[in-house]
C-alpha cells in the first residue's frame, strides 16, 4: 500500500485523555526512594564535562525534518542570543545565577533536569560559536565585556568565568521506585510557569534506546496520516507509547481477562506510572522483539488507514488517547496471531465499537482505572477479531 502524503495537524487540543485527570486519583505517595545532596561545578569543570559526556543534556528530536539541531527536553526551547550574553555577563560579574538540577542517572552519568539553556549557553560561549556557525561574541554587555569571545577575554576575565562555580542539587534515585519519584518532584519543580507534558519528562528521564525506538515507530508515514504533523508536545510519542504498553498488556493476559492476579501484574494505575515504568523496564529494549513489535505496529496503522482514513484514531470526532490505545494495541496483537480483519470487517468493527455505550464509558470516563482498561480491550478485541 502507498503511503499517504500531507497529513493535516490536529490541533493539540484535539487530543482527548481523559487519564490526565483520572491518573491525579490514583496515585499511591509512597516514602521517598530519593537521596539528594548539594555540589559545587567550577564552570571549566562543566563544561570539560558535558564535552565528555559526563553530564548530558537530553537531546531527542521528534522532527528531524523541521532542521531542529538541539531538541528534548523542556520543549525544544533553547534561550535567544540576547539571554545566552546576558547570562555570560552576569558570571563574569560576578553576579549570582540560579542552581541547577542533575540527576545521577543508572550509568554514572548526570541527566540535566533543569538547567538545560544555561549549560547550553556555557558550552556554546567556551566553542565559541552559535548553532548557526556565527561568532559567540558579547555584544550588549558591559562595556568593557563588549564583543570579547571566550579566546578574547582577558586572562584575568578567563580565570575568573572558569573557576566561578555554579550550585547543583544532584538527585539520587534509590530502588524501583527511583525513577518515578525523579519524575514526581520534577512535576513538581517544572509546575512555575510554562510546565512540561509528562512525555517530555519522560524523553528525559528514561532517554535511550527504547525512547529513540518510539521515534522511529512515530516517523511512520500511515501513523503520520492518522494522527498528523509530529506534536510538538510529543503527545504523538505518548499515544504510541500507550499502545506498545497495551500490546504487552495483552500479551500478559493471554486472554484470561477475569484472573485476578494477572489483572493486577499485568496493569497497575494510574496510566502514568504504568508508561514510565514499560519504559523503564524496557529502557534498553530488553525483552523485546522490536522488529516483530514494529513490524506489527506498522501493519496496524496502516490496515487503520486503508478502513477508516484519517478518521481511524477519532472517537466523536477527535483522538481520543484511550481509543488509541485499544484500537492500535489490538491490531498488532491480531496481525501477530494472523487473525486480522479485512478492511471492510475492520471498518464494521470500528462502527461497532463507536455504537456501544459500554466502549465508550470505557474510553471517555475514568480511562486510567483498571476495569475500564481491561473493559475496553476485551471489547476492542471482539468486535475487530475475524
Amino acid at each position: 500500500m502507498t503511503e499517504p502524503t500531507g497529513a493535516s495537524p490536529p490541533s493539540q487540543d484535539d487530543v482527548v485523555d481523559e487519564s490526565l485527570e483520572d491518573d491525579e486519583g490514583l496515585y499511591k505517595m509512597k516514602e521517598s526512594s530519593l537521596s539528594y545532596f548539594g555540589a559545587d561545578f567550577d564552570v571549566r569543570g562543566l563544561v570539560q564535562r558535558l564535552r565528555d559526556d559526563d553530564i548530558v543534556i537530553p537531546r531527542f528530536d521528534p522532527d528531524e525534518s523541521d532542521g531542529a539541531s538541539l531538541a528534548g527536553f523542556q520543549r525544544q526551547r533553547v534561550w535567544t542570543k540576547a539571554k545566552m550574553e546576558q547570562f555570560i555577563e552576569s558570571l563574569l560579574l560576578g553576579w549570582p545565577v540560579p542552581s541547577i538540577f542533575l540527576v545521577l542517572d543508572e550509568d554514572q552519568r548526570y541527566l540535566v533536569l533543569d538547567g538545560q539553556q544555561r549549560l547550553t549557553a556555557l558550552e556554546y560561549f567556551f566553542a565559541g560559536k552559535y548553532p548557526d556557525g556565527k561568532d559567540f561574541a558579547l555584544a550588549d554587555v558591559a562595556e568593557h565585556l563588549q564583543n570579547a569571545t571566550y579566546e578574547t577575554l582577558s586572562s584575568e576575565s578567563k580565570r575568573k568565568l572558569n573557576n566561578t562555580f555554579i550550585q547543583a542539587t544532584v538527585i539520587e534515585p534509590r530502588g524501583e521506585d527511583g525513577p518515578e519519584s525523579v519524575y514526581r518532584l520534577f512535576g513538581r519543580l517544572n509546575s512555575g510557569g510554562v510546565s512540561l507534558t509528562a512525555q517530555e519528562i519522560r524523553v528525559a528521564l528514561f532517554l535511550g534506546p527504547a525512547v529513540d525506538w518510539i521515534r522511529d515507530l512515530n516517523r511512520d508515514g500511515f501513523w503520520r496520516a492518522l494522527f498528523g504533523k509530529p506534536s510538538p508536545r510529543l503527545k504523538d510519542h505518548e499515544l504510541i507509547l500507550r499502545a506498545l504498553s497495551m500490546f504487552e498488556v495483552l500479551n500478559d493476559i493471554a486472554g484470561n481477562w477475569d484472573d485476578d492476579e494477572l489483572r493486577r501484574m499485568a496493569y497497575e494505575p494510574p496510566m502514568s506510572d504504568h508508561l514510565n515504568s514499560y519504559l523503564s523496564s524496557h529502557r534498553k529494549l530488553q525483552d523485546l522483539d522490536t522488529q516483530a513489535i514494529g513490524d506489527a505496529f506498522q501493519h496496524a496503522t496502516a490496515h487503520l488507514f486503508a478502513a477508516a482514513d484519517r478518521d481511524g484514531l477519532r472517537f466523536n470526532g477527535r483522538i481520543n488517547a484511550a481509543h488509541v490505545d485499544a484500537t492500535i494495541s489490538v491490531l498488532m496483537w491480531l496481525h501477530l496471531h494472523e487473525k486480522m480483519p479485512s478492511r471492510t470487517e475492520l471498518r464494521d468493527g470500528l462502527n461497532k465499537l463507536r455504537d456501544d455505550d459500554q466502549y465508550t464509558e470505557y474510553v471517555t470516563q475514568s480511562t486510567s482505572h483498571r476495569e475500564n482498561v481491561y473493559g475496553r480491550l476485551r471489547l476492542a478485541l471482539s468486535a475487530l477479531e475475524k
